[in-house]
């Protein structure tokens, strides 16, 4: 009879601890035991169940498939709930400037989607005959203003270092050496501005794509049936039962 009780509280001792840990399946199809501490907007932090006491880890919600809390309770995470481009630890929010955000973007896995709210090549077009002028476009004065002012600065000095040469023979234009230097400097930065312009161009708008999933995701619509008595054509004071759907929308 002993016996069977130990055999009892062991096996009861191992379905509590089977089923008081959490269980998070990721996308892979492997699974990790844990006790999750906190979810926030794209990461789960959790310590290992094998090791409460050890450090706290982190993943992606986006590498997660689900999530199975000991009360059994289950919850999806679906890939919009990250935003499409970042691979980082990134907390992404309405409102931040091009500054925030610059260094987590690689712009070459830019792909264009309707709603950008700026077209890179015709943002380079317009640095090619204004340097600056791209930037101002998109808001960025200052970085506008890094390359308006050299280059009409060096344009001016680029005058000083040529003029006209009268003989015999007649009128006809003469360029000094640092003519030659200042006029290379002066095509390299409007190179360097059209690249820069171009690259922010890119960067605002995959910063204005991922908003648009972080919204899409936060975005619950649903559909509820609902029960109600209404007046009746007849009278005010009459009524009568009415069934239906209502739609929830959620943001």
């Amino acid at each position: 009879m002993n016996k069977l009780v130990v055999v009892f509280a062991l096996f009861f001792g191992c379905c509590f601890s089977v089923f008081a840990q959490d269980l998070i399946t990721k996308k892979d199809g492997t699974d990790i035991q844990a006790k999750i501490l906190e979810i926030t907007t794209n990461e789960v932090k959790y310590k290992r169940f094998s090791n409460l006491e050890g450090p706290t880890y982190s993943i992606l919600k986006s590498d997660i498939l689900l999530v199975r809390y000991e009360n059994g309770e289950e919850e999806m995470f679906e890939e919009s709930q990250r935003s499409v481009y970042l691979n980082t630890n990134f907390e992404l929010r309405p409102g931040m400037l091009y500054k925030d955000y610059k260094d987590y973007y690689n712009t070459r896995e830019y792909v264009s989607q309707p709603g950008d709210p700026y077209t890179p090549f015709w943002i380079g077009f317009g640095e090619l005959f204004i340097p600056g002028l791209g930037n101002a476009i998109m808001g960025e004065w200052v970085r506008a203003a890094q390359f308006f002012f050299p280059n009409l600065a060096l344009g001016v000095l680029s005058l000083t270092q040529a003029g006209i040469v009268t003989s015999a023979k007649g009128n006809y234009p003469y360029f000094t050496n640092w003519y030659w230097v200042i006029t290379l400097v002066r095509v390299g930065l409007n190179v360097w501005s059209i690249c820069d312009a171009v690259h922010v161009a890119k960067a605002k708008n995959m910063y204005n794509q991922d908003l648009r999933a972080l919204r899409s995701a936060s975005l619950d619509v649903k559909f509820e049936p609902y029960f109600a008595y209404v007046p009746t054509s007849i009278s005010a004071n009459q009524l009568m039962p009415a069934a239906g759907l209502s739609l929830k929308v959620s943001f």
